[in-house]
């Protein structure tokens, strides 16, 4: 059986489902625009990309202001955590890409610094065949 992979991006700033609920909504009109079936009912595998905007505190002043400093991290260690965000994310998706959060079995997750903030959420239906051979490195 093929695995089904639904793929798409969402523009704007990342946030937690305790606070944000226009990131939600977000989230779940981008899933509508992209994905046509009707809701998942097994076990997904759910890989986010959050990507958030710089600080200007990472890049030179004057004439290196377009330069990132060589400290500066390529990932973001700072709030919201990632688990909040995912979570966001799994609530989102909750009656569009599938029927429960709870299907969810695999979560891959995480927090960069790019030139566009948004997430790239990629949505992998695991075969039957692979729920029992596929172990966790599937």
């Amino acid at each position: 059986m093929p695995q089904h992979i639904t793929r798409f991006t969402v523009p704007g700033i990342p946030a937690m489902a305790e606070s944000k609920e226009p990131w939600m909504n977000q989230v779940a009109l981008f899933a509508n625009q992209i994905y046509h079936a009707p809701p998942m009912l097994g076990a997904v595998k759910l890989v986010i990309e959050f990507t958030f905007l710089r600080p200007k505190s990472h890049f030179g002043t004057g004439r290196n202001s377009l330069r990132l400093k060589p400290f500066a991290p390529a990932y973001m260690t700072k709030k919201p955590a990632v688990s909040k965000m995912v979570r966001a994310v799994e609530d989102a998706l909750t009656g569009i890409v599938w029927k429960d959060a709870s299907q969810v079995v695999r979560q891959d997750a995480l927090k960069r610094y790019g030139d566009r903030p948004g997430a790239e959420i990629t949505i992998i239906e695991i075969g039957a065949e692979q729920q029992i051979t596929g172990g966790i490195t599937g």
